[in-house]
């Protein structure tokens, strides 16, 4: 009798308490996270039909929407409050050295009157910007940007799921955050592995350095690692994948960027997603 009253209590609790969900959103699949303390309760990974989603933009709102409100009732968690990892196409980053050595007076109209020549995707016209100030001399800035019409559109995604949506960032921060426990001086590297484009991350004593695209995992990757590593001389990385693509890409890698390479293990979950956590936590 108690088991069955605990049954029909369950759903009323998750209406008056709800949990916190940690969700990666990508063109391909949703994956969620839900975490008591640091105790991972649930994940899982959900694909997305194609054409839902495309260059990080959610293209059939009202469906995806419904996905996504469906999906989190099922799994116990209605009117859950989300905090999103946009993906990657969705956002650029730039690190900016200010001219001059000293910050500007009003350093985002610099940033719009010279776009030109931070070579981003897309027009800052329609965009947010931010700047975070990194440590270092000459005085420099992290530039992230993200296209205003996509932000509005996962919002309307949220709604339509019936969540409510605290926060939206980006990949690449979320990694740097994640990864960041480990890093040591000098330059370090933070490689993902894809099948279908694979990405390196550099940090220099902890700070952003820049970030490269890569061909899929596999024999291509051994040149354009070869060249990078010649011009920043990497002290050690982090390899970030499937266990099938780290337990066969390891020993190459650790030959091609001349350095010791070791996976990051997070646990279950993406490192991006453990890494958007790890930003609440630190509030």
């Amino acid at each position: 009798m108690l088991a069955g009253v605990r049954d029909r209590l369950a759903p009323l609790q998750s209406w008056l308490f709800p949990h916190r969900v940690y969700l990666q959103l990508e063109d391909q699949a949703l994956e969620a996270m839900v975490l008591e303390a640091e105790r991972l309760v649930w994940h899982e990974r959900v694909p997305l039909p194609q054409g839902v989603c495309e260059n990080g933009a959610p293209v059939v709102v009202e469906a995806l929407g419904d996905l996504l409100g469906d999906w989190l009732i099922e799994r116990g968690y209605p009117g859950a409050h989300v905090k999103a990892v946009l993906p990657r196409a969705a956002t650029a980053w730039r690190v900016i050295e200010w001219p001059d050595g000293q910050w500007p007076e009003a350093p985002e109209l610099v940033v719009r009157q010279q776009q030109g020549e931070l070579d981003l995707p897309w027009s800052l016209q329609d965009a947010d910007l931010w700047l975070e100030p990194l440590l270092g001399d000459p005085p420099r800035s992290l530039l992230l940007a993200v296209q205003r019409q996509l932000l509005e559109a996962w919002i309307q995604v949220c709604s339509q799921a019936g969540i409510a949506l605290d926060g939206l960032e980006a990949l690449p921060i979320c990694l740097w955050r994640a990864v960041k426990p480990q890093l040591e001086d000098g330059v370090q590297v933070v490689l993902q592995l894809d099948d279908q484009q694979s990405w390196l991350l550099a940090l220099e004593q902890g700070q952003p350095l820049g970030e490269w695209p890569c061909p899929p995992a596999g024999e291509l990757l051994e040149e354009p690692l070869r060249r990078w590593a010649q011009r920043y001389s990497p002290s050690a990385g982090l390899l970030i994948g499937s266990e099938s693509m780290v337990q066969t890409w390891l020993p190459q890698l650790t030959a091609w960027l001349g350095c010791p390479v070791t996976p990051f293990e997070p646990g279950a979950g993406t490192a991006a997603l453990w890494g958007l956590a790890a930003g609440e936590r630190q509030l």
